[in-house]
This record gives structure tokens, C-alpha cells and sequence, in this order.
């Protein structure tokens, strides 16, 4: 027998040889009663045209928050279960990071019971799901018509968080991430948020706080029909809005963000408005962002979208392009699916 051949049948043993091992062992996983793990996550891409006032268009291909993810959920007895999630964001558009760790949205261990829940590890902030995620419900928050004017006054890693148990349709999360090996400031960051249902009326409240930045928002969302109808207030103070940093300097500033829905079958017809105040009252300092948008539905996992959004900025002012004075537009065609 010559070498290639010797080759050939190593080859062939090995492939084998490992065949049978991941079938054993996804035998062995369906045969686990009290365990699950799924792989999920979502793709959102758009073709844009935007344009920066002064400047040329761009345009280009635009990841909008994809990640895919890993979740499992282990039934310990006694009403109690153990759980995970991990979550990796990617650029659609190159396959890089959209952040610098490989799990860089969420990565979590978990333990529920009759006491809620507890949970542990690096996270988005329950304030901001509460609130900002659900008035932008065109896109879910997510691309170039995310919304510009929230405060996002957060740091996520470290985090330790304790969800109360359901009570009468209210929901209650407390969490803080410490500071060690956290950036400036070296203060735990604080997170509180709660829902509230009641029958086609929505509550939500979420409040952050991460040494001088602080804010605090309310939203209501009522469904009637065909219609939603959404909004939120929000004051924030010490946070620098256009570099995304704690700062003492910056002064109070109140923002409100509204939201229609109207429903057609599979379309959905959107418009949102949000509005920032004057930082401080000083004059020159206030936005808006408002933006259209065309959804439709082909499956439940999977639509067709089309936006229209803008950032009009005064002269002090330099949300989203972070440039005093200097708007932005855009347009926007995109695919969502959900796996």
C-alpha cells in the first residue's frame, strides 16, 4: 500500500472518529431532561444615502446591530433554574467586531426562582429597555435613526443585577456595576427600572446614575386598535452627550421623544419626534431628531423597512455629528430577520 492511500484511510478513520463523538454527544444533549440551549440572533442591514450638512452624501452599506448569540437554561428542582446568555455584535458589512471583546453586547450567568432573579456579568441597561427601546419602534432603536437625544448614562460591565418577582403586572430590576477595572469615573453605576401593564396601557420608568451623571425617564405607551402611541420625558445632568462621557460641567437638560404606529395588515406606518431643551437654559444648545419610516412585514421574524431621518441641531448643539451647529440625514433601505 503506498502513503497516499495510508493518507487517505487515516483521513477517513478521523472523520469518522469525530463524526460519531458530535453525534454522541447531541444524542446525549437531546437525552438532558432539564436542559436547553439555543442559538438566536439578528441580522439588519440597510443600503444608506446620508449626508452631513457642509458635506458630500455617503453612501453605503450599514450594519444595524446584528449579533447572534448563545442561551441554555438548566431546571435545578425546587422552582429553581440556572441560565446563561452570550451575544456577539458583528458588522454585517466587513464581519468585524462591533466592539473589542468577541461577546461584546451581553454576556451573563443567571439564577431564578420564587425570589426573581439574580444575574451577573456585562449587560445592557434594563433603564434603557424600559424606556428608549420601546418609543423607537420603528427600528427598535437600532441603526442611523437610533435615537440621538437619550442619555445614556450607563456602564454595563461588572454588573450585578436582582429582578423582583411579577407582582399585579409590575416588574422591578436593581442593579449596579462596580468600579474595579471600570473607566472614569471610579464609581459604581447604579440601574433601576420597572414596567407596568395594564391592559392596553404601558408604564415604564429608568433611572441611572455613574458619579456626577445622572438621569431619570418615564414613558407611556397605549395601544387602541390599529394605533400605538408612545412617548417619554427624560432629565438628565452631568453627561456629555456628544462624546458620550461623564462630565461635571454639563448642567440639567430635560428631552422628550413621540411615537406613532399605525398598522395595515403586514405594514406598519411610523413617525417619531424626540426634542432636547437647552442644556443649563443656555441658549443655542437645543435638538431635534425626527424621522418616517415604512415597515412591512413579511413573517414575523423577517421585514422590509425604509426611513427617512433627520438631526437638526442649533448652533451649540452637536448631537450625532458632533460638530456645534452641524445636522445630519439620511435615507435608508433595509431587510430585518430575526433567528
Amino acid at each position: 500500500m503506498t502513503a497516499l492511500p495510508r493518507r487517505r484511510l487515516a483521513f477517513f478513520a478521523s472523520t469518522a472518529a469525530l463524526t460519531a463523538l458530535i453525534s454522541a454527544a447531541s444524542a446525549h444533549a437531546q437525552q438532558a431532561p432539564n436542559g436547553t440551549l439555543q442559538i438566536y440572533g439578528r441580522i439588519n442591514t440597510s443600503v444608506e444615502s446620508s449626508w452631513t450638512e457642509g458635506q458630500a452624501a455617503v453612501q453605503g452599506l450599514r450594519s444595524n446591530e446584528s449579533f447572534w448569540g448563545l442561551r441554555g437554561q438548566e431546571d435545578l428542582g425546587g422552582g429553581m433554574q440556572a441560565g446563561f446568555i452570550l451575544e456577539h455584535g458583528f458588522e454585517l458589512d466587513t464581519g468585524a467586531n462591533s466592539g473589542g471583546n468577541y461577546f461584546n453586547r451581553k454576556n451573563e450567568v443567571n439564577l431564578s426562582g420564587s425570589f426573581g432573579m439574580l444575574r451577573m456579568g456585562h449587560m445592557f441597561s434594563e433603564a434603557y429597555y424600559a424606556t428608549a427601546d420601546v418609543v423607537s419602534m420603528h427600528n427598535f432603536d437600532t441603526g442611523i435613526s437610533s435615537d440621538a437625544l437619550y442619555a445614556w448614562v450607563s456602564n454595563g460591565g461588572n454588573h450585578v443585577s436582582w429582578r423582583l418577582p411579577e407582582y399585579q403586572g409590575l416588574t422591578v430590576e436593581l442593579g449596579t456595576s462596580l468600579h474595579k477595572k471600570q473607566a472614569e469615573p471610579r464609581n459604581n453605576a447604579w440601574d433601576l427600572a420597572a414596567n407596568y401593564a395594564l391592559g392596553d396601557l404601558t408604564l415604564g420608568m429608568g433611572y441611572n446614575r455613574w458619579g456626577a451623571a445622572e438621569q431619570a425617564t418615564l414613558r407611556a405607551t397605549y395601544t387602541t386598535g390599529a394605533w400605538t402611541l408612545a412617548g417619554l420625558i427624560q432629565n438628565s445632568r452631568g453627561w456629555d452627550q456628544a462624546h458620550y462621557k461623564v462630565d461635571s460641567s454639563q448642567r440639567t437638560r430635560n428631552m422628550g421623544r413621540v411615537a406613532i404606529q399605525y398598522e395595515d395588515g403586514p405594514s406598519e406606518y411610523h413617525l417619531n419626534a424626540g426634542y432636547a431643551s437647552a442644556v443649563g437654559g443656555e441658549a443655542g444648545t437645543q435638538a431635534m431628531q425626527w424621522t418616517l419610516a415604512y415597515n412591512y412585514n413579511v413573517t414575523s421574524r423577517t421585514k422590509l423597512y425604509a426611513l427617512y431621518t433627520r438631526v437638526n441641531n442649533h448652533e451649540r448643539a452637536s448631537y450625532l455629528t458632533g460638530e456645534a451647529g452641524v445636522g445630519a440625514r439620511s435615507v435608508a433601505m433595509g431587510i430585518r430577520h430575526y433567528f
